[in-house]
């Protein structure tokens, strides 16, 4: 459940477990001995950087005074797991125990989490089995946890991730360790609550002693068991409410669905008990979120199986529940429930796990993989990702595609055996040209080097033949799946009724096939990226002597992740068609001749023994295998049941020697002839007698003192509603039918008129709602900043440029630094003032902003809200710190003076500081801007800078000058447009861009704590740097440009080549000479 449950399998070599003695000894180590420890122990560690724990860094020292730090390494139990929080106290994790103990132990002690846990089940089962509550009851109950738990617990662990905000809310009302106040009545009992729960089989826990972030796990514990509980007790109250027993009886098909949903739940227990294994208490309830643990994990088992098992297969059993229930009800609020997870595990844990164990990694130079990738890939149209209509083979094939697509059109429905031949056959002429036809090509490429030899015989190069084979691929991909498409529409026959019957069940599971499919078909690409999805490894030769085949994402749990046409098969059950289940069932066994045939030969030749024997699912599945027959073979042993049937096997044999030599050759005859018509006599007095229970008048009735079935009794009487309703509908569309035709003729008439006023009324309402709304919240806004104007002298408030005098024009250069410099009445002055810069024309308001910042704003104390203590209360002259050098607020130098309020009519005093937007701060576009003063947080306006204008310089092309001279000029033009895009400062000690150099590798991490986000602002600087060349130079390029060329200097010479194409000269003239 937690971040780390779905981790890689590979256990970091720095991350060894303490030894036990080491910590915890057989009596309470020494003060010394914790210290040492903490200094010597060669474990990873945990700093703080933005509030997140990063592993693998040094611990800081811990500080003299910190005596909680020290109490905290002391704090050891007999499950020595050693935990670090961001501020880089070592502590000694104590012993959890799982939900099941703690719930249902009487042993265990119970607190206000259990008792309330155990308290809404029991209301959930009482509602359920004394009431007569609707089942619709229970799907709102079901649905209200199912919402705490994805969007509650997802939003809590979020904001935990992002700034620690539960612990810092938990310091700030006094939850901390050795608060300096008394701690209020409520939260002393919470406190008391977690003591009570942590303590041990009488071993009193510490709260004091450990550090806050534990501590706040152990009460989010608590929130997460009543939530986690009662989801599963209301999922069950209301899969039970939807049951529906079969309308005419139980048969084999009900045997097998039970069955089937049987063996789902099993697995999913296995699956969970499995996970529960690998990751103990501290991931599944998300303890990484708080604080991380220096224990070696190895995910084997499930882990092995599947990416994210808790959330992918782990949630199998809502289907078994749903096949046993036979209720559509059942499975599409299953399907939400695993959507909403689906969704929690990609917008809350996926984003703390690149944060806290992938962060990004700055490179120093640009390796040889980037190099091969500008060299053979660009803009390539990879099914229709990256199309470009102007590019002549994109073109083609959306051409192609078109053709196909309008000659489908004229021809029309499938009306007799031509054109279901041409529909089917124009499918399996796709996959045969694009299997076996590329597959030919692929091995005699791989074989003899087929495809380059003719390219290069023509006078062509390995890249030119490159490029024609990923246009082919491309095509015919494309069209394989186009063609089965229209196929499977024109075998489409709408069925008579959506509900009832097996279509809808078809059409579900087929959608979520053709979902799973374009799932595995990105998540590959995500890893194999163009070289992999082109087969680069056939056509170049840098490819062939790389490091080794790639195991990670898909290919971690499976060898070929794209053998299993999913698509295909989804399409074939929504439609139900033999004929294209036929051409399914050829498209999947073409596809393993291709992988049999083709792909597996050549990645032996090119990397042989470094080619895994299985992969994660199968080695799972053979260790299970193996597992179960060890346990056989040992309770054979343990019973000596071969021995004792070896005993009985020779003693009959010998016994039936025996006998034969007593009473001869005939007499044994006899003897055999009479045993074996006993033993058909008892064959068929057996199969005559029928058991009571199998009488059909049995089977319905029961005694007055047998106990009634609930279920059974309960779905009669659903199954008997269903069929009334059934019967009383078909009764009355079979009245209307006859009488109201004329009128069934006009109502899509008279509906369509009525959509069309409706629409018109909307659109001429929409301006006057939205004004009306703008307006409205302008008021309010104005009401309660207006409350805040009266008591603070706003004429006290003010903003300038420092840089400028007040008569000239302010102008920055396109990515200058901008210095504004604020005053604010010192009295008044709060920690959450912020400054603000805004295009002049975004807020037609002087007294409320109205428009986003887009991140260009500050707080006076000179940090952004990711750097800002949520704890600060501070507010006037208390804000301001005097140093030996200066006076602060924060990290801004200010200084005190007076001035005379015109609203106070008295002099107060004034704090005047200045506050520097650099990079991120600063607007990268060029135009007329203003800053904005706002008051504590709010969007109150106390004061406006003047207006001051960001411009570009622009380039100076020079016509007399040669391709050279303009090429050396642009050159250095364009590194000084890069440097300040990258935020490369040399007076920071910062290296410049040489020409060589890869730009997009220049970038800084900065804030970026996941991958994903470093790739999101590598973008957001490419635009940057497409944006400066567009008002420089006077060239437009597209971002992906700057990446896909890479370096300065080769940035340049293409800047210079486009501007020579967009503006040609005289060839007569210097620059061509």
């Amino acid at each position: 459940m937690g971040a780390a449950t779905e981790l890689a399998g590979v256990t970091p070599p720095e991350s060894p477990r303490a030894p036990a003695a080491e910590i915890n000894g057989d009596a309470a180590p020494s003060l010394q001995k914790a210290e040492a420890l903490a200094s010597n122990v060669d474990l990873p560690c945990v700093t703080a950087l933005n509030g997140i724990g990063i592993k693998g860094l040094k611990v800081p020292e811990t500080s003299g005074d910190a005596a909680a730090s020290k109490k905290a390494i002391l704090a050891a139990t007999s499950e020595v797991t050693v935990g670090r929080v961001p501020d880089g106290t070592v502590f000694s994790v104590p012993e959890t125990h799982d939900l099941i103990q703690t719930l249902f132990s009487p042993s265990k002690p119970k607190t206000l989490p259990e008792y309330v846990t155990l308290g809404a089940m029991a209301f959930t089962i009482s509602l359920f089995f004394f009431t007569n509550a609707p089942k619709g009851v229970f799907l709102a109950m079901f649905l209200f946890w199912r919402f705490m738990y994805n969007v509650g617990l997802g939003v809590l662990l979020s904001a935990q991730s992002k700034n620690r905000a539960l612990v810092r809310l938990a310091r700030k009302h006094g939850f901390g360790p050795n608060p300096v106040e008394p701690r209020k009545k409520w939260v002393q009992y919470f406190v008391d609550q977690v003591s009570r729960k942590m303590t041990q089989q009488g071993k009193v826990y510490d709260y004091e002693a450990m550090p806050i972030e534990f501590n706040v796990w152990v009460m989010y514990r608590g929130l997460v068991d009543i939530i986690l509980v009662n989801d599963f007790t209301c999922y069950i109250a209301f899969a039970v409410s939807y049951y529906q027993a079969p309308a005419e009886g139980y048969g084999w098909t009900d045997a097998l669905r039970y069955a089937g949903g049987i063996l789902m739940l099993l697995f999913n227990l296995w699956v969970k008990t499995d996970a529960h294994r690998v990751v103990k208490d501290f991931a599944w309830y998300w303890g990484d979120f708080f604080f991380l643990v220096d224990a070696s994990l190895t995910f084997d088992g499930v882990f092995e199986m599947a990416p994210h098992p808790m959330y992918s297969v782990g949630y199998i059993g809502f289907y078994g529940t749903a096949l046993i229930a036979q209720s559509y009800s059942v499975l599409f609020v299953s399907l939400l429930a695993h959507a909403a997870q689906m969704a929690f595990l990609h917008w809350v844990e996926n984003p703390h796990i690149d944060k806290t164990y992938n962060p990004p990694t700055q490179k120093k130079g640009r390796d040889a993989t980037s190099d091969i990738t500008a060299k053979y890939f660009g803009r390539d149209m990879i099914v229709f990702r990256n199309m470009d209509l102007l590019k002549a083979t994109d073109l083609q094939t959306v051409a192609i595609v078109g053709y196909t697509i309008v000659v489908a059109l004229l021809i029309g429905p499938i009306d007799g055996p031509r054109t279901f031949w041409f529909y089917v056959g124009q499918t399996l002429f796709w996959r045969l040209v694009h299997t076996y036809g590329l597959g030919t090509v692929l091995y005699l490429q791989s074989q003899y080097r087929m495809w380059n030899r003719h390219f290069i015989k023509h006078g062509e190069s390995s890249r030119d033949a490159f490029n024609h084979w990923k246009v082919l691929y491309n095509t015919t991909q494309v069209m394989t799946y186009v063609s089965f498409v229209i196929c499977a529409v024109r075998l489409f026959v709408v069925p008579e009724s959506i509900v009832y019957g097996t279509f809808l069940l078809r059409a579900t599971l087929g959608g979520l096939f053709i979902l799973l499919h374009i799932w595995i078909a990105v998540s590959i690409y995500e890893v194999i990226g163009s070289s992999g999805w082109f087969y680069g490894d056939f056509f170049i030769d840098e490819l062939r002597y790389r490091s080794g085949p790639v195991y990670s994402g898909l290919y971690r749990y499976l060898d070929n992740p794209l053998l299993y046409t999913f698509s295909c098969w989804g399409l074939a059950m929504i439609c139900g068609s033999p004929a294209l289940y036929g051409i399914t069932i050829f498209g999947q066994v073409s596809n393993w001749f291709f992988l049999r045939y083709v792909e597996q030969p050549h990645m032996r030749r090119l990397y042989g023994p470094q080619i895994r024997q299985e992969a994660g699912v199968e080695r799972v599945l053979k260790s299970k295998v193996e597992e179960l027959e060890r346990s056989v073979e040992r309770i054979a042993k343990d019973l000596d049941l071969l021995d004792v049937l070896n005993r009985i096997k020779e003693v009959k044999r010998h016994g039936e020697k025996e006998l034969k030599k007593v009473i001869g050759p005939e007499g044994w005859k006899d003897f055999v002839g009479r045993a074996r018509g006993r033993k058909q006599a008892r064959k068929v007095a057996t199969s005559d007698v029928t058991p009571p229970e199998s009488d059909d008048d049995s089977s319905t009735t029961r005694t007055e003192d047998s106990p009634p079935k609930r279920p059974s009794v309960l779905r009669k009487k659903t199954s008997t509603d269903s069929h009334l309703s059934l019967d009383s509908q078909e009764s009355v569309y079979t009245s209307m039918r006859g009488s109201g035709q004329d009128a069934n003729r006009r109502l899509p008439q008279t509906v369509e008129r009525i959509i069309e006023e409706l629409e018109d009324l909307v659109d001429q309402a929409r301006p006057r709602m939205r004004a009306m709304v703008g307006e409205t919240a302008f008021k309010l806004a104005q009401v309660g900043e207006k409350l805040q104007a009266d008591l603070i002298p706003a004429e006290l408030y003010s903003l300038s440029l420092p840089a400028f005098a007040p008569e000239s024009p302010a102008t920055f250069k396109l990515g200058q630094p901008i210095e504004i410099q604020f005053t604010a009445a010192a009295d008044f002055i709060t920690a959450r003032d912020w400054v603000g810069i805004y295009p002049i024309t975004a807020n037609p308001n002087q007294t409320l902003t109205t428009t986003k910042s887009e991140g260009r704003w500050l707080f006076v104390n000179g940090s952004g809200k990711e750097e800002w203590d949520a704890d600060s209360n501070c507010r006037g002259m208390s804000l301001i710190q005097d140093t030996e050098t200066a006076r602060l607020i924060g990290t801004t130098v200010v200084e005190i003076s007076t001035a005379k309020s015109i609203s106070a009519r008295k002099v107060l005093p004034i704090v005047r500081g200045t506050l520097t937007f650099t990079h991120d701060r600063l607007p990268w576009q060029t135009g007329a801007y203003e800053a904005r003063y706002h008051y504590e947080g709010k969007h109150g306006v106390m004061a406006i800078s003047r207006a001051f204008e960001i411009v570009a310089d622009e380039f100076s092309w020079h016509a007399d000058e040669s391709v050279a001279q303009q090429e050396a000029r642009a050159t250095q033009t364009l590194r000084k447009i890069v440097q300040v895009c990258v935020d490369v400062n040399t007076a920071n000690g910062d290296q410049e861009i040489c020409l060589e150099d890869d730009i997009m590798e220049k970038v800084k991490i900065g804030d970026n704590l996941d991958e994903a986000s470093y790739e999101r602002y590598k973008e957001t600087v490419a635009r940057r740097i497409a944006y400066a060349i567009k008002q420089t130079f006077g060239v437009e390029f597209s971002w992906k440009v700057v990446p896909m060329v890479g370096t300065t200097g080769r940035l340049a010479q293409r800047v210079c080549s486009a501007h020579i194409a967009l503006h040609p000269t005289d060839p007569s003239s210097s620059l061509f000479a």
